[in-house]
């Protein structure tokens, strides 16, 4: 083959006519040039270069239409306007600004304020409770809101699939209402106080003393309305949107739990005690003027207590109290108002079978010889004190006196029932006995040489236990521990002078 760069020669007769004429002239003949072929190596470029081009005008092609789908959906996403297929209370939002769905929205409401109405009747008077007479709140603002944001998140594509649903599906709302409820909560309050009447029942209003009879108020019957359940009912009633409801309040009678007649039938004497006393006038004086002190005492019901030292307060001469014996640190000794502790013990006794509890009591320092051992009690001025409880449901009247030797408490008020009373029983549980080596002998140089006088008796020691017994008709129907009481043992004392300086 032939390189391609090599010149062909040709038959050309001009080229040869050419030649010879320049032989005639003298000149040298010029080579005829070679002929070109066509590059057939570029072909494989010119493909490539029009596939590449090909490749960019179709790629152009998809950018363009990407782009004007670009375009389409922010056109679609884009505004302040709410997206098509939007509905609050059937109300078409497409297209409509904030403002003007909240406008059509507040048009709406008005026309439907009329949400609900009942009527509240005792019978006589009537009470209305309607939507335009309580403060409404609607949540539109909250679904407006709501409505609003849909297709308003996400990346463009998502909030592009957001909308075209909303116009393929759409999006729908109903606004509900809201109402003050401690409006409803205030009225039926107010109405039950309007319609109280406190019920009353019978009551001891006044004890004669002197003539042992009581004085009694009538009972009231009550009324009440029970606001809660009023409120109940009418809030259920506004909820459900109920129209022209007339509910009636329910009041209701309360009866009294006592009444006069049962009063004046149960109330009396409960329970009375006595104690004999000795022939000592100025012992019996004492007595006399602390069961005056007694007598006509109230225990209020529930708890209402009585104090002995409280009623007499201190025994003194100028009162007319009188020196008589009494017990002062194991002896027997003279002093003012000794033996009141007998009037004491009697109103202990009496108390105990009217029901009542002990908050104080003591014991003597030996037993007491005018009532059963364990059932006494012991007072002094200020710290010894007898103090009784009243825990019944009704009120409790005293009434005391001292006559021929005998001093008395009776205890008035409700009876403890039918049939029904309450007494004591002691046992001695412990006995400590004095021997002859406790007595005890105490020198005293300022008595006469040679004498022994005796300050103190021998009295053995105790331990009582007192029982509770209740009766009906006489006969035992319980009997319960109550309380107990301690007697210290003392031993027999006395003092001497032997002249030789206490050395027994």
């Amino acid at each position: 083959m032939r390189n391609q760069d090599e010149y062909e020669y040709e038959y050309d007769p001009r080229r040869d006519g050419r030649a010879r004429r320049a032989e005639y002239d003298g000149r040298r003949p010029s080579r005829r040039k070679k002929r070109r072929r066509f590059p057939f190596w570029t072909l494989p470029v010119i493909l490539a270069l029009l596939g590449a081009l090909g490749y960019a005008y179709l790629y152009a092609q998809d950018q363009m239409a990407a782009y004007a789908q670009f375009q389409k959906t922010v056109a679609a996403v884009s505004g302040e306007t709410f997206y098509p297929g939007v509905r609050i209370d059937g109300i078409d939002l497409g297209g409509k600004t904030m403002q003007e769905a909240r406008q059509l929205l507040e048009n709406h409401e008005t026309a439907e304020m009329q949400g609900f109405e009942v009527f509240l009747t005792d019978g006589q008077q009537t009470w209305r409770i309607a939507s335009d007479t309580m403060d409404l709140a609607w949540n539109t603002d909250m679904l407006l809101q709501e409505a609003y944001a849909l297709g308003r998140s996400g990346t463009l594509e998502e909030r592009y699939a957001a909308v075209k649903r909303l116009e393929s599906m759409g999006a729908y709302y109903d606004s509900v209402y809201t109402y003050d409820k401690t409006q409803v909560r205030e009225m039926c309050d107010a109405l039950a106080e309007q319609f109280y009447v406190e019920c009353i029942d019978a009551r001891v209003v006044a004890f004669d003393v002197a003539n042992r009879s009581f004085a009694f108020s009538d009972e009231q019957t009550g009324r009440r309305l029970d606001a809660d359940a009023l409120y109940e009912t009418v809030i259920g009633q506004l909820d459900a949107g109920a129209q022209g409801v007339t509910i009636p309040l329910p009041i209701e009678q309360v009866t009294p739990s006592v009444t006069r007649a049962q009063l004046e039938s149960n109330y009396g004497l409960i329970t009375s005690f006595t104690t004999k006393t000795t022939e000592n006038s100025n012992r019996n004086r004492n007595i006399q003027l602390a069961a005056e002190a007694l007598n006509g005492q109230m225990l209020d019901a529930n708890g209402g207590t009585i104090s002995f030292n409280t009623c007499t307060g201190e025994r003194t001469k100028e009162k007319g109290y009188k020196e008589a014996a009494a017990i002062a640190g194991g002896a027997s000794v003279d002093e003012v108002g000794g033996g009141v502790c007998q009037v004491a013990t009697t109103l202990f006794n009496a108390l105990l079978r009217a029901d009542c509890s002990i908050v104080k009591r003591y014991p003597h320092a030996w037993p007491a010889n005018y009532v059963p051992r364990g059932e006494d009690a012991t007072v002094d001025w200020p710290g010894v004190d007898l103090v009784m409880r009243n825990d019944g449901v009704a009120p409790l009247f005293i009434a005391s006196w001292y006559e021929n030797q005998r001093v008395t408490v009776e205890v008035y008020g409700l009876s403890l029932g039918e049939g029904v009373a309450i007494d004591l029983a002691s046992e001695t549980i412990y006995v400590d006995k004095v021997r002859e080596e406790d007595t005890v002998y105490n020198y005293n140089p300022n008595l006469k040489v040679g004498a022994m006088n005796q300050i103190k008796k021998a009295h053995e020691g105790y331990r009582t236990q007192t029982y509770k017994i209740w009766y009906q008709d006489g006969q035992e129907v319980r009997r319960e521990a109550f309380y107990t009481s301690d007697y210290r043992k003392i031993n027999p004392t006395y003092e001497y002078n032997d002249g030789q300086g206490g050395l027994r």
